[in-house]
């Protein structure tokens, strides 16, 4: 019993000890801590209010080193989570360089941001050049990469309708004069029966990275319907012939597959095509006079030829 009661006296005095250290500890920290130091530390840099349709093509300094005078409470306090600290570029001056914000300018504002009873001691000589261009407008067109699979017998009415077929770009020199177009993310789709509606994206190049567009998404629909198919036979014409030459095409007419509505393609007539030989551009190995279609009545979607050229002869008297 004696021996139990000798230990619990141990360890209530171990205790008593080791709040009474905790609190000298805490103690001298605090007295520490409250008295003034010199110290350097970092400051973060935001920059706002750039000048108007200026915009900023390199980033300055994101953070600069300050030496202070402050008690060691604040200190630990930078230390910890250093400072967010906003540089006005309203305050920028311009020379031959271009814009910069002078140490003076930037030690004012710096000073302004600080609590009370924090001393700025010293700041980098350093001024802080920044590489502005002015803004553009410029309107380009979109472009939609597309890769349409249609189903058998399906095809599509008309371009597809890209909305809107243009827009704007606001930007420094250095990145949209080149440009003369802007793309949309890649359209795929297969086995095509229906009418389609859909929204894409716009690729932003890298070589864009300041560029502001009007907008980012692009409406791209198309109209589908099913076609038929029928052969229509058309005399070949021949062109840029000689004075005073005839020739016989063989063969003569030539048939052209169209692809179209079925009310359309029922008045087709061969007078409603222009299919033409021209006889000063014949083909350099076999001499063949290669056909091209250069009328086509407006109710056909697409066309085929079923020869690709014609032989001929000289017709003499």
């Amino acid at each position: 019993m004696i021996k139990k009661l000798q230990t619990g006296i141990n360890q209530r005095k171990v205790r008593v000890f080791l709040i009474f250290l905790i609190c000298s500890l805490a103690a001298w920290l605090v007295s520490r801590l409250s008295q003034t130091y010199t110290h350097t530390v970092d400051f973060k840099l935001e920059y706002s209010n750039a000048p108007e349709g200026l915009i900023m093509m390199e980033e300055p300094p994101e953070q600069i080193g300050v030496r202070l005078r402050a008690n060691g409470f604040q200190l630990l306090g930078y230390q910890l989570s250093p400072k967010k600290v906003r540089i006005n570029l309203d305050d920028a001056e311009v020379n031959n360089r271009g814009y910069y914000i002078s140490p003076q300018s930037y030690r004012d504002q710096i000073e302004g941001q600080l609590r009370q009873g924090i001393g700025l001691l010293q700041i980098p000589a350093d001024t802080i050049f920044m590489n502005f261009q002015q803004l553009q407008n410029k309107t380009v067109p979109v472009k939609v990469p597309a890769s349409l699979d249609f189903a058998q017998n399906y095809m599509l009415d008309g371009p597809l309708v890209v909305e809107p077929g243009q827009i704007h770009l606001l930007g420094p020199p250095a990145e949209i004069d080149t440009i003369t177009e802007v793309h949309t993310e890649p359209l795929n789709i297969s086995d095509i029966k229906e009418d389609f509606q859909l929204e894409l994206t716009l690729w932003e190049s890298v070589v864009l990275e300041h560029t502001q567009f009007s907008q980012d998404r692009i409406r791209v629909s198309g109209t589908v319907f099913r076609f038929s198919e029928t052969v229509v036979e058309v005399p070949v014409e021949v062109i840029n012939l000689p004075e005073g030459i005839e020739i016989q095409t063989f063969p003569g007419v030539v048939g052209v597959l169209c692809k179209g509505r079925i009310t359309g393609l029922k008045e087709l007539r061969a007078g409603k095509f222009r299919l033409v030989a021209d006889y000063s551009a014949p083909e350099s190995e076999t001499g063949r006079l290669m056909l091209e279609l250069i009328e086509k009545p407006t109710g056909v979607y697409e066309t085929q030829l079923l020869e690709a050229s014609v032989e001929f002869i000289i017709k003499r008297d």
